[in-house]
């Protein structure tokens, strides 16, 4: 059984008083979490300093915020301090200040990977030159290395001042790096949920130019005029602070994540939280009071019937910010199941089991719980929860929820329409370039007048090394995105408006070079495969590379050949691509016919 104490800090006399309850439990089956809206160092060492006079030789993980939560309610520029006794889980806690993510994730995975913990309580330090920090590669490092632990936490806060975040444990302070508490127990129940809320509304759009987290253009716009054009020039002339109430929602493992600006270039790019591949597809998103308190409900729901004897929240900031007082409607549930505690913060980290990965989250409420089998064992049943909202707002939910079903239905239907349309004009609908049938005809075209004009012609076919193994891990949500982005890195080494690009079968594409020889050909060809290779696309069950990679094969007819036909002509294109393929793929093999 644990037994939590939640408070809020104001003096020394509170942590003795605290102290009582500690008396003779062992030190290392306790753990101290810090969540403080206090953000000066100094102020920090000092607290510290009296929680290690106070609690000699415990475990202690902390963290600067953007808001605190105590037991239901959300304060501000408070400190609240959680101590949780276990009975039977020890706690092991790390500081690692370190640049570079990667190594950090490294580190913490090596800590603790002789003894794996049941679950992994992270903080981050949330900024670097004054932007919020990605931490995917860290957690990526990290649940490499533990891939059967419960990784929750989040990145610390600055009051929303932008400028320094801190995180701390009793073995010193850092504004770079991470902490970390290792808690392991035979008896120690975990259970973890996430609560997103907003919702994707509009248009699918597509990134069409964009290097990591830095985007140049979607749907070959500039990010400032998409904005302008779906959301007005009040909103635009607001980024990226506006950009926090409608964010991009995307679709990643198929877990939908919600992804705002964080900063607007002179260049005109947009920085934002997370790095995009080219091709990947997203659309806005919204939330209101009504979508918050049915949220609510499914985390409640969720966790009533699990053992739950703590509880901490760990929450996105711009919920706190968009959603205001109503923000109460999802973090006072929790505190009916458990003592609860948590802070809000500069993006979430969070293990979904069931993809077998940790993400980096933003604008994202999670919830960890932890309890400790008892003898024997109980679960408590709540009861369900009711929708805290009044009649007019409920009348308001209605109203929204069926402007919602109208512009969903009606971008459904355009984009229909559209899809239609561009199949009529002999487009394949998913990369936007021509397709199969369109390709054939042009084929025959080009081919007689190479015949007539004695000019050479080439054919280059593409195959992305793989694919099958990708959409199997992935899912074909990103196989769709993966397509895409192949498909523009295509165009981007093929500019000549003579030249066609197909996509030819699933993941087979075919270009038609007028007037091209062979060395042309070959060096157009390399220039592909670079191309798609240098999107860095992840590919971890490839068997030649981590990333997407593509096997080329060429074919070039100088002049015209007796039998050769525009299909014969193909085929002949389609056993350079298999020789590339059978002789270790990502690479290019090619033929001239004379």
């Amino acid at each position: 059984m644990i037994k939590n104490i939640n408070f809020k800090y104001k003096n020394k006399a509170d942590l003795y008083n605290a102290k009582q309850s500690l008396l003779g439990h062992p030190t290392e089956q306790i753990l101290i979490q810090v969540f403080s809206g206090i953000i000066e160092k100094v102020r920090i060492e000092t607290l510290l300093k009296e929680l290690k006079e106070a609690f000699p030789h415990t475990p202690i993980i902390g963290t600067t915020t953007a808001g605190e939560i105590l037991n239901g309610a959300v304060h501000d520029n408070t400190v609240i301090i959680s101590i949780s006794i276990f009975q039977c889980t020890t706690v092991r806690t790390r500081l690692e200040s370190n640049n570079n993510l990667s190594v950090t994730g490294n580190n913490i995975g090596d800590k603790y990977k002789d003894t794996p913990p049941t679950a992994l309580i992270l903080f981050g330090c949330g900024l670097k030159n004054k932007r919020t920090i990605d931490a995917t590669a860290m957690l990526s490092a990290i649940y490499t290395k533990l891939p059967n632990v419960v990784i929750a936490g989040a990145q610390a806060g600055d009051n929303g001042e932008g400028e320094n975040t801190f995180v701390f444990t009793e073995d010193g302070v850092t504004d770079t790096g991470v902490v970390a508490a290792g808690l392991s127990g035979k008896n120690l129940v975990v259970n973890n949920s996430y609560n997103l809320s907003w919702i994707p509304i509009g248009k699918k759009m597509t990134i069409t130019k964009v290097d990591g987290p830095r985007v140049y253009s979607i749907d070959d716009q500039s990010p400032y005029e998409l904005y302008s054009h779906y959301l007005g020039k009040e909103v635009a002339d607001g980024l990226p602070l506006s950009a926090a109430d409608f964010p991009l929602i995307i679709k990643r493992n198929n877990i939908p994540m919600a992804i705002h600006a964080i900063g607007v270039n002179d260049d005109g790019s947009f920085e934002y939280i997370h790095s995009f591949t080219p091709g990947e597809q997203l659309q806005f998103g919204f939330c209101h009071a009504g979508l918050l308190a049915i949220g609510a409900r499914e985390t409640y729901s969720y966790l009533k019937c699990k053992q739950v004897q703590a509880a901490f929240i760990y929450s996105c900031v711009s919920r706190k910010w968009i959603l205001g007082s109503d923000i109460n409607i999802e973090v006072s549930p929790v505190a009916k199941l458990a003592p609860t505690s948590g802070f809000f913060a500069y993006g979430e980290y969070f293990t979904f089991p069931k993809q077998k990965n940790c993400l980096f989250l933003s604008q994202t409420m999670t919830v960890l719980t932890l309890a400790e089998r008892g003898e024997p064992e109980t679960v408590v049943i709540h009861e369900d929860l009711p929708l805290h909202i009044t009649d007019e707002e409920s009348k308001q939910l209605k109203t929204l929820r069926v402007l919602h079903r109208l512009v969903e239905t009606s971008t459904r239907e355009l984009e229909s329409i559209n899809e239609e349309l561009d199949q009529m004009a002999h487009k394949d609908s998913l990369t936007g370039l021509s397709n199969r049938r369109y390709f054939d005809e042009q084929l025959e075209n080009e081919f007689n007048r190479t015949v007539r004009t004695k000019n050479p012609i080439s054919l280059i076919m593409m195959d992305i090394d793989y694919f099958k193994l990708f959409n199997d891990t992935y899912g074909h949500v990103d196989g769709d995105s993966c397509l895409r982005g192949v498909a523009l890195a295509f165009k981007k080494a093929v500019q000549r408006p003579i030249d066609i690009i197909a996509r030819y079968g699933g993941e087979e594409f075919i270009c038609i070079l007028p007037n091209t020889d062979f060395n042309g050909a070959m060096f157009i060809a390399e220039k592909i495969r670079i191309k798609v290779e240098s999107l860095s696309i992840k590919h971890k069950n490839s068997s030649i590379s981590d990333y997407v990679t593509t096997s080329i094969g060429v074919i070039t007819m100088s002049k015209h050949v007796k039998d050769i036909t525009p299909v014969r002509l193909v085929d002949a294109c389609d056993k350079q691509l298999y020789t590339a393929k059978s002789h270790g793929r990502n690479r290019v093999i090619g033929m001239d016919m004379d």
